[in-house]
């Protein structure tokens, strides 16, 4: 295998940095661009001083780490070069290690090594992602979960239970004149309907777990004039957006990284909703629509008035119906108003009332059914979409055994056997490896 080399610390000043390879031919290409300080040649399991080099003479000095093979993170012989955390310091070290027969690794290829070597699994691998991204204290429990083998226990219970069902199934169809101890219809179906049914619980964690580890993104929508420049200047706790009484001043999407709770929440001011005729306010209506359709949580901002909801905002209540939302009854400062629509959130964004309270029904909606901790929970929608089809196939199997008889249930309990493997990485496939390691950084 070639060797591998990136930086594994995030590019920027520092008072350190961390240069990491990987790769059987470790050892020559070292001597390309590091030599050590005492005069000693490197060893295997110690740290020692170094300078390193290239064509233009010394780069720096550090320290560096050689461990062998296979008791290392990716399974091959390691080193790892700490420098001075300046980016071309940093630069130049990949540079040279590269002039000196080195490739440069791709985004997650380190852990890419590590699975492909044993070391991890495909769940654990995706912890070590989730590890790094995590935005809370339990977005790192969860990742913890992955990378400690939790998590896949239970994902390997279920493997073991359909494993039992389905070779039950086939001893039927082998043998179907013998007297076997076959289990009671009744019996195994209630296995499989309880291991379908904890799969399927496991996958509806992945909303709350998706927050928690990479944070939410927020949409305020309202007609024009709502007060949603003015709730978003609340809710970040500072000036950003533009507020006039002029409709249509909101004409671009702003988009803000602010703490709501515990909560990274990424705010979306949208332009306000009316029929326009100018072209650049309707290029923003448009920008916004596309955007609110990747929120993970709207803030239906509703005007406080004398009459109910206009025109516009019902329409925008209707057309929202479907999403996950909280609604914004804006502007109860201003006397005669009628009172909130039933589970509205009275505010008023001037006056900054009923922020706190706007922001606690914004983190319980985007941590519904949020399990208590220590309770499994998944943040990678591949784990969610394959224990779905887990709970699918088994349902399918349950379905089809007092009708359809032994051979199809057997065959959907295999399909879901197939997921399990594929969610483990026992299956694995490299368009699967490409998707997840995409998403890492190059030093990981």
């Amino acid at each position: 295998m070639p060797v591998v080399v990136g930086a594994a610390t995030a590019w920027g000043r520092a008072a350190l940095a961390v240069v990491r390879l990987s790769g059987d031919a470790l050892e020559p290409v070292l001597a390309g661009f590091c030599r050590p300080l005492s005069g000693r040649p490197f060893s295997w399991g110690r740290v020692r001083r170094a300078e390193f080099f290239d064509a233009n003479g010394i780069v720096d000095d550090g320290m560096i780490f050689l461990a062998k093979a296979p008791a290392t993170y990716t399974g091959e012989h390691t080193a790892e070069i700490t420098c001075h955390g300046n980016p071309r310091i940093v630069q130049r070290l990949l540079d040279a290690a590269i002039a000196a027969g080195a490739r440069l690794a791709e985004p997650g290829e380190f852990t890419r090594l590590a699975l492909l070597h044993g070391k991890l699994d495909l769940v654990a691998a995706e912890g070590v992602f989730q590890l790094a991204e995590a935005r809370t204290d339990r977005g790192l429990e969860i990742a913890r979960l992955a990378i400690s083998g939790t998590l896949q226990a239970d994902f390997l219970k279920i493997r073991s239970d359909l494993i039992e069902l389905a070779a039950d199934l086939e001893a039927r169809l082998d043998y179907p004149a013998d007297e076997l101890a076959y289990l009671e219809d009744d019996v195994l179906l209630a296995r499989a309907a309880a291991a379908g049914t904890y799969a399927a619980q496991i996958a509806q964690t992945y909303g709350a777990g998706k927050v928690l580890v990479e944070g939410a993104r927020v949409a305020l929508v309202g007609a024009v004039n709502a007060g949603k420049s003015s709730l978003f200047n609340a809710l970040v706790g500072r000036r950003r957006a533009l507020v006039h009484d002029t409709p249509g001043t909101t004409r671009d999407v702003l988009e803000v990284v602010t703490e709501i709770g515990d909560l990274t929440v990424t705010l979306l001011d949208t332009a306000g909703e009316r029929v326009t005729d100018d072209p650049i306010e309707a290029a923003g209506l448009a920008l916004a629509r596309e955007l609110v359709g990747e929120a993970d949580l709207l803030v239906v901002v509703l005007r406080a008035r004398t009459g109910g909801p206009d025109a516009t905002e019902t329409a925008i209540l209707e057309r929202t119906a479907g999403r996950r939302r909280v609604i914004a009854y804006n502007g109860i400062d201003r006397e005669g108003v009628a009172p909130p629509p039933p589970g509205a959130v009275p505010i008023s964004a001037l006056q900054d009332r009923g922020i706190d309270n706007l922001k606690a029904e914004i983190r319980a909606s985007l941590l519904a059914g949020e399990p208590a901790s220590g309770e499994r929970v998944i943040a990678s929608s591949r784990q969610r979409d394959a224990l779905l089809a887990v709970s699918q196939l088994v349902e399918e199997a349950v379905e089809a055994l007092p009708i359809a008889g032994p051979a199809v249930a057997g065959d959907a309990l295999t399909h879901a056997i197939a997921e399990i493997d594929a969610l483990t990485g026992a299956d694995t496939r490299e368009e699967i490896l490409d998707e997840l390691f995409s998403r890492f950084c190059i030093g990981k």
